[in-house]
């Protein structure tokens, strides 16, 4: 055996070893029937619905008809025009939303859009009892505000809904479909069966006006995750919702995909910088497994890391080391196939992961830019061109 080659082997496998047995772990418990926790005749919730929109006149409308095809007597409609410089306003407006409208000179940002929505809501004479996260991209299905309301009579303080991307014929349309069955159906059921943090997403998430009243968005990338971490440390756990769905579309070209994937990854990453010491601290399960997910590579990352520990384990002739690699890159191919069976994915789907090999080192480029990113700084990014 080759000592130093199959250290290096070791040191490149151990960050997607990590991943890989967590999401194996997460993949496992969400094949777990769910926990029931049904009340009869739930008392009526007042929804809120807020749509923070920058410059979203192309694809607004479609937003705003699916929740009016929804909304109930006492429900309203929210709509944050944030330095808009479209229709996006008007097109509101005339759906019989309530605007906000944000000037160019505020200070940019989904966290400050947010809160300016939340203040305006909470300054109102209007009576709400729960606030509901829409992006102006995303599409709910039917039943989604009786499922929200359900879990809501359960105690539930926040609420995480089944968000995926949206169907389409495009290569990059099916590779987002494969990557939101983990991120979206895989890693909330697996941590809702084991009483973990589910994430909140930005979109579909439900949060109490209690909740909302004393915490804050405020994070330059990825507030939703930093939101999520706050809540935990304080013990509030939310729920994930498998009865309320929605869709969202997907970027446009790669570039766009790309640029939003750096601003995910830089958020991640400046997370784990500011939460990881505290929830380790509180030794919890929850907390532990919030610090574990920050702690380790997404998943592209996570089989890049394998396949070369993998091989260099070989070339090492470290058979035992090699074989283990292999076997969790395995387990990470086992989980995503999981998250394609509970998503319902089609033939294109599983076909577009014949290109896997290109994704992966797309998204190895994207981990570096998130990387540099960081170092110059978290910033706050652009809302997503149309």
């Amino acid at each position: 055996m080759h000592w130093a080659i199959g250290a290096l082997a070791l040191v490149l496998g151990l960050p997607g070893a990590a991943t890989a047995i967590h999401l194996g772990l997460l993949a496992a418990a969400s094949l777990a029937p769910p926990r029931i926790l049904a009340v009869p005749d739930p008392p009526r919730v007042r929804f809120l619905i807020m749509i923070p929109a920058h410059n979203e006149a192309a694809v607004i409308s479609t937003t705003l008809t699916a929740i009016t095809a929804e909304r109930r007597p006492g429900d309203q409609v929210l709509v944050v025009a944030d330095r808009c410089t479209d229709t996006t306003a008007s097109i509101a407006r005339e759906a019989g939303a309530t605007v906000v409208e944000r000037g160019s000179g505020e200070p940019p940002g989904r966290a400050e859009a947010r809160q300016a929505g939340i203040a305006y809501a909470l300054s109102r004479p209007e009576s709400w009892d729960a606030l509901v996260m829409i992006d102006a991209d995303s599409e709910i299905e039917p039943g989604f505000l009786a499922a929200c309301e359900a879990a809501l009579a359960t105690g539930a303080e926040a609420l995480q809904v089944r968000s995926e991307a949206a169907l389409g014929p495009r290569l990059l349309d099916q590779l987002a479909l494969a990557a939101s069955s983990i991120q979206g159906i895989v890693m909330p059921r697996g941590r809702a069966r084991l009483g973990l943090l589910v994430r909140l997403r930005g979109t579909g998430m439900v949060l109490t006006k209690p909740l909302v009243s004393r915490f804050r968005f405020r994070a330059a990338a990825s507030e939703d995750l930093h939101y999520s971490l706050e809540l935990c440390l304080a013990g509030i756990h939310p729920m994930h919702v498998e009865q309320a769905r929605l869709r969202s579309l997907n970027a446009g070209s790669w570039k766009v995909a790309g640029d939003q994937r750096v601003r995910y990854e830089a958020g991640r990453m400046d997370a784990a910088r500011r939460f990881v010491p505290d929830l380790l601290r509180r030794h919890d399960r929850a907390s532990l497994e919030a610090a574990w997910f920050l702690m380790t590579p997404p998943f592209a990352a996570a089989a890049l890391s394998l396949v070369a520990g993998t091989t260099l384990g070989v070339l090492a002739g470290a058979g035992w080391l090699a074989g283990g690699l292999g076997c969790l890159l395995l387990v990470l191919a086992a989980a995503l196939l999981v998250g394609l069976a509970e998503a319902g994915a089609g033939p294109r789907t599983y076909l577009a992961l014949a290109l896997a090999p290109w994704y992966l080192l797309w998204k190895a480029a994207i981990q570096v830019r998130a990387v540099a990113s960081l170092g110059r700084g978290v910033r706050t990014y652009a809302a997503t061109p149309r």
